[in-house]
């Protein structure tokens, strides 16, 4: 693909109905290790979702996730995309100030928990994410999938043909 002028209202349609599903596949709930979780906490991962192009060589590269200048939210979109495996090591459990915030924004302190038990129970928060792992809910990729299904046979042949070979969902560190 050498130009993207000539596909660009095809390829923005087709952006916004996937960024569209992909966030409603967020708010979606859902059953995880028997539970029924929402996996939205504040919303940034669904608010910064896009699509954007870059070329490398003479082709054209659509692709979709948060912008490279948000690390942190790359980061965690790629966990909340494919999960977490499980890992016996204290050295590669997640970090416990993050986890620390987000029970505090739950609410799953109790009121007359001190300063140093809130730290304890994030702690043994964190170190059950790092036993346990998370299960990955594919939000990306089932938009992907939903949306390439909807869409007609010659859009998928022009997609397959043109971008799909070199589809990007993962931060630049990831890409082999």
């Amino acid at each position: 693909m050498a130009s993207l002028s000539e596909n660009r209202a095809i390829l923005d349609a087709f952006g916004d109905r996937v960024i569209k599903t992909a966030r409603a596949n967020l708010r979606k709930r859902r059953q995880i290790r028997g539970r029924s979780v929402n996996r939205v906490d504040t919303g940034n991962l669904r608010d910064k979702l896009t699509y954007n192009y870059f070329k490398r060589g003479p082709k054209i590269i659509q692709w979709f996730g948060v912008p490279e200048s948000d690390t942190a939210t790359r980061n965690y979109a790629d966990v909340i995309e494919k999960g977490r495996r499980p890992n016996s090591n204290p050295k590669t459990w997640p970090p416990v100030s993050p986890i620390y915030a987000w029970m505090e924004r739950k609410g799953l302190f109790k009121n007359s928990a001190s300063a140093l038990e809130k730290n304890r129970q994030a702690y043994g928060m964190a170190k059950s994410i790092g036993k346990k792992g998370i299960v990955g809910v594919y939000y990306m990729r089932d938009a992907l999938e939903t949306e390439l299904r909807k869409s007609g046979k010659e859009f998928r042949e022009f997609y397959t043909r043109e971008i799909l070979k070199q589809l990007r969902l993962k931060a630049d560190k990831y890409i082999q």
